[in-house]
């Protein structure tokens, strides 16, 4: 393959970490541009399995982030839920809100907006969380106080000089000795700036052991935003033992308990899974991003490409205690056009970034001795992909070609069924196509 095709791919290192027994080891951590240069995305897959409270001072980013919160029993996450989690959110540092997590939910931060400290108050089951930047380099600003009174706004990020806190003549490399062991942390020249939340209510917990039930998980047809329905922000699918604090529309409508989908698209993609939908479920959403699992050989996807937005795919072991337990072969196309394709044969973990305009696919699934991780992260709140397909012959008019370019994407797509109805992708179109070893 190309060299410009070949450093797209980047196989996946186990990371043992010392953060504490809560946070699984190891664990997988796609970098940005510490991992592949030219990257525009940062991207953790932990599993949490204690209670934890985490940043427990609020700061924002230069760019939009999104957090995702999962039961951590693939495919089924909602059958897999038994956590409580408590955020804090908010467009200023006074302004910022208390948002209560009792079911998977993914959380939009627009840039620049003010957040945490994030509290898991409550992990009965582990809990996956992705916290997924949109930036090659991560980067935050905290507001804090020096010896002298005077106040200021501290970046720290990849950019700027990051040592290791206790040892300074190494790089940071979040490790996360320094959260586990605080007494061998220097003492700071720094306080941070003392901040409120405007709903605050004194509730510790909102929840019974076992409260969720996924059978009342929002169905994704209601999910869809609709000029009558701006957010769904919280759904009926857990018992409370005291109300959750009211959001305001600002802040709501960037918090959506994930839907359920039930799917129809074979055996080898089992069903219910989580996905965003980007601007679908969420208004002015820039992300989009599924957990699907993929239990059998399949082709995926025509050659195609996306114009203006990059794409990041992930093949990751399907458990996701032990997500480089990974037994399969996946061949993916990459080239200059559709005539001119190679492939790349895909054996270990491995996030394979796609640039914008750049030809792709398809993706053959093969040899799947063990189920497959898949999520496919488009950098934009509209999903879409162009293809080529044989056009009118050359002639006189200006706009007649051999070949024609054909877009597909959220905004156009409708049921085949009902054509009054949006396509939501459940896959009853598609069949159930056996392909062989």
């Amino acid at each position: 393959m190309q060299e410009k095709y070949e450093k797209l791919f980047y196989e996946f290192v186990p990371q043992e970490t010392h953060w504490g027994d809560w946070c699984h080891s190891p664990q997988a951590y796609f970098r940005g541009e510490r991992d592949m240069p030219g990257a525009g995305l940062n991207v953790g897959f932990q599993v949490f399995k204690k209670p934890i409270r985490l940043e427990t001072e609020p700061h924002f980013h230069r760019e939009d982030e999104y957090l995702i919160f999962l039961g951590a029993q693939l495919p089924d996450t909602f059958s897999g839920w038994d956590a409580e989690v408590h955020f804090y959110m908010g467009k200023t540092l006074d302004t910022m809100e208390k948002v209560v997590i009792t079911e998977p939910t993914i959380i939009h931060l627009p840039k620049s907006w003010w957040h945490s400290p994030l509290d898991f108050v409550r992990v009965d089951k582990p809990l996956i969380f992705q916290a997924a930047q949109q930036s090659g380099r991560t980067g935050l600003v905290k507001y804090i106080e020096r010896e002298d009174g005077e106040r200021e706004y501290m970046y720290v990020g990849d950019e700027a000089e990051h040592n290791c806190v206790i040892h300074p003549e190494n790089k940071c490399s979040y490790c996360g000795y320094c959260f586990s062991h605080p007494d061998q942390v220097p003492p700071r020249k720094y306080k941070f700036v003392p901040w409120t939340v405007i709903n605050e209510d004194g509730v510790t917990s909102y929840t019974d052991t076992g409260a969720y039930d996924p059978e009342k998980a929002p169905d994704s047809t209601k999910c869809v935003v609709t000029p009558d329905n701006k957010s769904k922000p919280y759904s009926d699918a857990t018992v409370l033992k005291a109300p959750k604090p009211a959001l305001s529309p600002e802040v709501s409508k960037n918090v959506l308990a994930l839907p359920k989908e039930k799917t129809g698209w074979g055996d080898w993609c089992p069903s219910p899974q989580a996905y965003f939908r980007g601007e679908t479920y969420m208004e002015d959403a820039t992300y989009h991003i599924g957990f699907q699992i993929f239990a059998g050989a399949n082709d995926t996807e025509d050659t195609h490409f996306h114009q203006g937005a990059e794409e990041y795919i992930f093949f990751m072991g399907a458990d996701p205690m032990n997500i480089f337990d990974f037994d399969a072969e996946i061949e993916m196309s990459f080239g200059d056009d559709p005539q001119h394709m190679e492939t790349k044969l895909i054996t270990k973990p491995t996030v394979v970034r796609i640039p914008a305009n750049v030809w792709h696919c398809p993706i053959k699934f093969r040899k799947m001795k063990k189920p497959v991780l898949f999520q496919a992260a488009f950098m934009s709140g509209t999903w879409g992909t162009i293809v080529e397909r044989e056009g009118s012959k050359p002639g006189n008019s200006f706009f007649q070609s051999s070949k024609t370019y054909v877009y597909m994407g959220d905004n156009v797509r409708f049921c085949r069924f009902d054509p009054k109805k949006r396509c939501n992708i459940c896959g009853k179109c598609f069949g159930n196509i056996a392909i062989k070893e």
